[in-house]
């Protein structure tokens, strides 16, 4: 009978144990708010003479193919100025400078509410929507 205590005991004992140890890594995580994160890092300045396409080159062809760039619309409509404004993860309200209707109609619906153009479209190769024909082809 003794034995038998000893390995329910054990059993026991071990089951308590490994709990605690998966237990443990979870209750030592840090949690850190999110007012405590800071939003965006401030850009380096870019040197006399240089733009953007110096060190963007890809992401400055993609934007120059999309109708944002060939309408003429710069780095520092959405993003600032680097020097001054800069923000890497432009709002929505930067939109709506053009697209007013657009940002409007973004905000009243329930689905996209809490989303940006950027939510579902590549920053920086947005093109327009493609209406679907009629019967959904």
């Amino acid at each position: 009978m003794n034995s038998f205590r000893a390995r329910l005991f054990s059993s026991v004992l071990l089951v308590l144990l490994a709990s605690a140890a998966a237990v443990q890594p979870v209750i030592a995580q840090k949690i850190v708010p999110p007012t405590a994160v800071p939003s965006q890092k401030p850009h380096q300045k870019i040197p006399p003479g240089k733009d953007c396409s110096d060190c963007h080159k890809g992401l400055y062809a993609e934007w120059n193919a999309g109708p944002h760039g060939v309408n003429q619309v710069n780095c520092t409509v959405c993003h600032g100025n680097v020097t001054e404004s800069f923000t890497a993860k432009p709002p929505v309200s930067v939109c709506e400078g053009c697209h007013a209707e657009l940002v409007a109609q973004l905000k009243s619906d329930p689905f996209t509410k809490r989303k940006t153009c950027v939510t579902c479209h590549p920053p920086h190769a947005l093109k327009p929507h493609q209406k679907a024909a009629p019967g959904g082809k």
